[in-house]
């Protein structure tokens, strides 16, 4: 009969970044502007290549300044360290 043998080996989580290495997100805007056909076909080509799934695209609204319809896509992105 085998006897139990306690397992020793200690094991930890990698050691986490600080706050500071991380470079601050920011958001970008992404709007579509024109017939509501129109944005919705170049919302469809945007999701088959993997920009954005089609429900992260706000409702149809108009546009202030012109009146035609648009969507908004906000994307949140990681500055790099080219600026």
């Amino acid at each position: 009969m085998q006897e139990f043998i306690p397992n020793t080996e200690t094991y930890s989580l990698p050691p986490s970044s600080p706050a500071e290495a991380l470079p601050p997100r920011e958001p970008v805007r992404v709007i579509l502007i024109g017939s509501a056909a129109g944005i919705n076909l170049v919302i469809g080509i945007l999701h088959r290549l993997g920009f954005a799934e089609p429900r992260a695209w706000s409702k149809l609204q108009r546009d202030p300044n012109t009146g035609l319809p648009m969507r908004v896509l906000t994307k949140w992105i990681r500055r790099g360290s080219e600026e």
